[in-house]
């Protein structure tokens, strides 16, 4: 499978949706752009969270520490190739995040800025999901990961 203007656009949009019902802190809705047995590893806090139920749970409990923020997740420098191996038809995406924070006083700070890399592949219906995303944040003690 090649990487057309088409699926490119295609790609972009899926992360632009994502990220705005994640900033939206809409669990349900974030949660749903993954397979059913989607991952998310944070390898930095040696984290891995499995299964969409898994994943609602985890982001339910980490609520509190978004109140009376706005938050803003950035990607950028996307890398979308396919994923490679016989009959496989998913994509591997590579891209940069930065995550800002802003306050009710309008002070805006950097959360965290990380490379992350996710492996999408279609459901039943042809829409993009992402199977597995692995989230490695910036620290020069971890190397360089893209």
């Amino acid at each position: 499978m090649s990487v057309t203007a088409d699926l490119y656009v295609e790609v972009k949009n899926f992360y632009a949706r994502q990220m705005r019902v994640l900033d939206d802190l809409d669990i349900e809705q974030f949660t749903a752009t993954f397979t059913e047995d989607g991952s998310v590893a944070h390898p930095h806090r040696g984290e891995k969270v499995e299964g969409r139920e898994a994943m609602r749970a985890k982001m339910t409990s980490m609520l509190p520490m978004y109140e009376g923020l706005v938050t803003r997740h950035w990607f950028d420098h996307f890398l979308i190739e396919p994923a490679g191996g016989a009959g496989d038809d998913g994509l591997r995406v590579t891209y940069y995040s930065l995550v800002t924070q802003s306050n009710a006083e309008e002070e805006v700070r950097f959360f965290s800025s990380s490379s992350v890399e996710d492996r999408l592949v279609r459901d039943e219906k042809g829409e993009l999901r992402i199977r597995e995303r692995v989230i490695h944040r910036d620290n020069p003690r971890h190397g360089r990961v893209i």
